[in-house]
C-alpha cells in the first residue's frame, strides 16, 4: 500500500490522461531519490532483517512506470495465467474495498482486458525489464520454471524452492491454504466447471479468452 501512496502523493492516480504527462515530469531526480528512500526506510521498518523483499499487492501492474523510475534495478516478475481462469479465480474470492471491479463478470472481463492492454504497454517501455511467470508453464514443469525465475533474479539456485509449502511462518494472502501443499495441476482450465454461468465474462474477454 505505501506504493499507492507514493503514487497519490505526486498525484498520479488523480491525473486525468490530459495532464498525466505534467505529473509524470514533476518527478525529478531528486523528488524520485527522496520518494525511493522513504519507501525503502518504510520497507527497513516493515522487515529489518531482509536482504529482498517482494511486493505482491495485486494492482502493482498499474505503478510499473513509477516502480521503474523510483527503483530502475528492481526486478519485476509479471505473473499471468489463463484470462478466463485468472478472471474466475478472482471472482469466488472476496476482495476488500478498492475491487469493485470483481463483483460483475462483465466488468471484470472489461477490466482484464485494461490489464493486459496497460502490461503490453509496459512492455514496450522496459523492454526485457519484466519476466513472465506463466501459471500453467510453472505447473506443468515446476523446477525448470523456477530455474528461469531465479536466473532472472540473478541468484543462486537453491533447491529450496521446490519445497516452497514446507516453510514455517503465518501466510496472509487469500490462497494461504495453496502454498501450504505442493504444486498442482487441477486448477488449469477450472472455468470449465462454470461455463454455463460466465458467459458474460467470456463476451467481454473477447479474443483474450481462449476458449
Amino acid at each position: 500500500m505505501k506504493l499507492r501512496r507514493v503514487a497519490n502523493a505526486i498525484e498520479l492516480r488523480r491525473s486525468s490522461a490530459g495532464d498525466l504527462d505534467s505529473a509524470v515530469a514533476s518527478i525529478t531526480k531528486g523528488l524520485s531519490r527522496t520518494l525511493a528512500e522513504e519507501h525503502l526506510s518504510y520497507l527497513k521498518e516493515r522487515a529489518p532483517a531482509a536482504l529482498r523483499i517482494v511486493d505482491k499487492m495485486p494492482h502493482n501492474f498499474e505503478l510499473i512506470g513509477l516502480i521503474g523510475l523510483l527503483f530502475p534495478n528492481a526486478k519485476i516478475i509479471h505473473c499471468r495465467r489463463d484470462a478466463i481462469d485468472n478472471c474466475v479465480s478472482c471472482y469466488v474470492l472476496k476482495f476488500g474495498e478498492g475491487h469493485s471491479y470483481n463483483t460483475d463478470l462483465k466488468t471484470l472481463g472489461l477490466y482484464y482486458r485494461e490489464y493486459d492492454r496497460l502490461m503490453q504497454h509496459w512492455n514496450e517501455v522496459f523492454p526485457g525489464l519484466i519476466f513472465e511467470n506463466r501459471y500453467e508453464t510453472l505447473v506443468e514443469d515446476q523446477e525448470a520454471q523456477s530455474r528461469r525465475l531465479i536466473d532472472y533474479l540473478g541468484l543462486p539456485w537453491d533447491d529450496a524452492c521446490l519445497r516452497f509449502f514446507d516453510r514455517d511462518g503465518s501466510v496472509n494472502t487469500p490462497s494461504r491454504w495453496q502454498v501450504r501443499q505442493p504444486i498442482y495441476k487441477s486448477s488449469v482450465k477450472r472455468w470449465k466447471n462454470y461455463e454455463g454461468e460466465i458467459q458474460p465474462l467470456i463476451d467481454a474477454l473477447g479474443d483474450l479468452a481462449e476458449t
